[in-house]
């Protein structure tokens, strides 16, 4: 019930999304991107480093959509959010060449748009986020393969590491997660314990 109620009130978005996504008189709001989405739990880390902040950027039908939404934010002074119209963001992808050279490389897992399910309706969207970003299994074989692409593109580990188009390096322990992907795997594992727990009950 606690996770339910933490993905179905939003309360871990900030608090300028929470009011547009709470606001039944604004129109053409879909939803942030991490709730458009869905994994297995072996790509999370990657995903949520991925997609970073933009996250929590929200898609919308048009520019008009979101136009509206920013002058309700300005005028009950709600903070920032920031908006991706559906008929404008175009599609971000690996080049041929480079996808060749790395397709058999060791550890290349795939891109980032590859790991996640989502509705056709948002493939530019996906596209333009995840579409550029190459997963690998480990650090060890994200450094041979930037190498190979002459740091390219950006490459991140299941783990969460980065190695930056250019090549700067990010990583380290991560923080304990408290991100809705974290909690949308979450409640899903509990659901099928406990659906397991009331089908051994029954048995028993």
């Amino acid at each position: 019930s606690i996770l339910e109620n933490s993905i179905e009130n939003d309360s871990k978005l900030p608090s300028s999304i929470k009011n547009i996504l709470n606001n039944p008189r604004l129109k053409g709001i879909h939803n942030i991107i991490y709730k458009l989405i869905e994994m297995d739990e072996k790509y999370i880390n990657a995903i949520e480093t991925s997609l970073g902040a933009s996250g929590n950027f929200l898609v919308v039908d048009n520019e008009k959509s979101a136009s509206i939404c920013i002058e309700y934010l300005k005028e009950n002074k709600l903070g920032r959010a920031t908006f991706f119209p559906l008929n404008i963001i175009k599609a971000k992808t690996i080049d041929y060449e480079t996808k060749s050279k790395i397709n058999d490389a060791d550890g290349f897992i795939g891109t980032a748009k590859e790991l996640v399910k989502y509705d056709s309706t948002y493939e530019n969207i996906i596209a333009n986020q995840l579409g550029n970003i190459i997963v690998v299994d480990n650090l060890d074989n994200a450094n041979k393969i930037g190498k190979t692409i002459g740091y390219k593109y950006r490459i991140v580990t299941l783990d969460g590491d980065i190695i930056h188009s250019g090549g700067s390096l990010t990583g380290g322990s991560k923080k304990t997660s408290n991100s809705i992907l974290k909690d949308k795997e979450e409640l899903s594992d509990t659901l099928k314990r406990i659906e397991k727990l009331d089908s051994d009950i029954e048995n028993s």
